[in-house]
């Protein structure tokens, strides 16, 4: 396994463990939190539900007491004070009910038709005996009685808590009761909010795993990005040393071995042949080794910059007949490995055809850098070329069409003027996305 994928490995495995401990300790204590909740709440809203109930029969009590307190016993007292209890009500589940000692049902406004009946000995849906225990608790001075039974509302089963107190003076039973489903299902609210909860936590969590696995990846992707432009950088400077140091320097020993014997050969007439043959060999080796120099220092270039790369090549391609003056305006310095080196390799190659077709004995290169792009023009005084040749002749300019190529992979372009005065040649890239890509991506050794 390669070094950055074990990085990769190792810083994302952990990481991924982490969130998990961290995702199951949360989940863990959120749900102990929500059944301590539970057991504060339930108990809470118990006691604030058999308060209201006490308080409603108080209340009860107090509409009818001025009968029941005036000692009156008589059909008609008592008939009065069914009346008021059976037009009180509270909600649309809340009403008042009497039973007397035996267990006759006395007062109920929602189900009149119960009314006369003894119920003594009717069970809840679970077997409890109601009525039974409603009488006996309010035998005891009064209390509180749960049962399940139909919710009138609902017309479905529901546990019911009921307050009752006694009537001694009458031989009563009144009391009241509230529904418990409010508060099953104040607690099932509590219970999906907390679920709710957990879900949008553990989806953050699952998110900033996705997104630190992703940084990681990224961040193995950009060192091994790193990596290699490091190491070809390397090469390059290795490959440049070697042009200069090893191949350059052969070079120059066989020019000077190549003039040695020109001269040598002396000027008997026999000989001219051989001396015309060696001045063509030493001028083909000449310009070997200027092309080999400017290779290595087209290697240099992306090290050392593109503008220190441009002057150093003008003023190795200028000759005793034809100079070459550069100059540079605006920032130049932040561009790209990518630019650095097409717009090395189309100056070379303007300059190439300056010297060996333009018959010029003056050329200008100008280097300006913008905001959001870098120009270069390359310009001569020679005799120029028609243009047009390049549309209709294939073979013709084969440089200036490889010189067009480099420009649109970094998504410049080539401008080629040329008339009797002189040709000139612009090259323009784009700069602004890829000086701050490259600048990152590629920072400068």
């Amino acid at each position: 396994m390669k070094l950055r994928q074990k990085i990769i490995v190792f810083a994302t495995v952990p990481l991924v463990l982490a969130l998990c401990i961290i995702a199951f300790t949360v989940y863990h204590h959120a749900t102990e939190l929500s059944k301590a909740q539970q057991e504060v709440i339930q108990p809470a809203f118990r006691a604030s539900k058999q308060a209201e109930l006490k308080s409603y029969v108080t209340l009860a009590r107090h509409s009818i007491a001025h009968l029941y307190e005036s000692g009156r016993t008589d059909t008609a007292a008592m008939e009065e004070a069914k009346a008021i209890l059976t037009r009180l009500d509270y909600s649309d589940d809340g009403y008042f009910f009497v039973y007397d000692l035996k267990g006759t049902l006395l007062v109920h406004s929602r189900r009149p038709e119960l009314i006369g009946r003894n119920r003594l000995d009717y069970k809840d849906v679970n077997g409890y005996p109601t009525i039974h225990s409603l009488i006996s608790r309010a035998n005891e001075g009064g209390g509180y009685v749960q049962y399940a039974t139909e919710k009138p509302t609902t017309k479905l089963p529901a546990i019911k808590l009921t307050y009752v107190i006694p009537l001694p003076e009458w031989g009563w039973v009144m009391g009241t009761g509230i529904y418990l489903d409010d508060v099953e299902n104040a607690l099932a609210t509590v219970d999906a909010q907390v679920s709710s909860n957990n879900f949008n936590t553990m989806r953050w969590i699952g998110v900033i795993a996705f997104l630190g696995v992703v940084l990681v990846v990224v961040s193995g992707l950009v060192l091994s990005i790193r990596e290699r432009h490091a190491a070809r950088v390397e090469e390059q400077i290795r490959l440049a040393g070697e042009l200069h140091d090893d191949i350059c320097q052969r070079l120059v020993s066989a020019i000077l071995l190549t003039k040695t014997g020109i001269i040598r050969l002396g000027i008997p007439e026999q000989f001219m042949q051989a001396q015309h043959m060696f001045e063509r060999a030493a001028a083909e080796l000449n310009k070997i080794l200027r092309d080999t120099r400017n290779l290595g220092l087209g290697l240099y270039s992306d090290i050392t910059g593109l503008m220190p790369s441009l002057r150093q090549l003008a003023r190795d391609m200028q000759t005793g007949s034809t100079s070459i003056d550069f100059t540079a305006v605006g920032n130049t310095e932040d561009l790209s490995a990518a630019v650095n080196e097409v717009l090395f390799r189309t100056a070379q190659g303007a300059l190439r055809n300056v010297m060996e077709h333009a018959a010029a004995n003056q050329a200008w290169m100008r280097l300006e850098g913008g905001k959001r792009r870098v120009v270069l023009t390359i310009r001569d005084n020679g005799t120029g070329f028609d243009t047009n040749r390049l549309d209709t002749e294939p073979e013709f300019g084969m440089s200036l069409r490889n010189m067009e190529k480099r420009m649109e992979k970094i998504g410049g372009h080539l401008d080629i003027n040329s008339t009797t005065s002189g040709t000139t040649i612009t090259a323009t890239a784009p700069i602004s996305l890829l000086r701050y890509l490259f600048n990152y991506f590629f920072p400068k050794p």
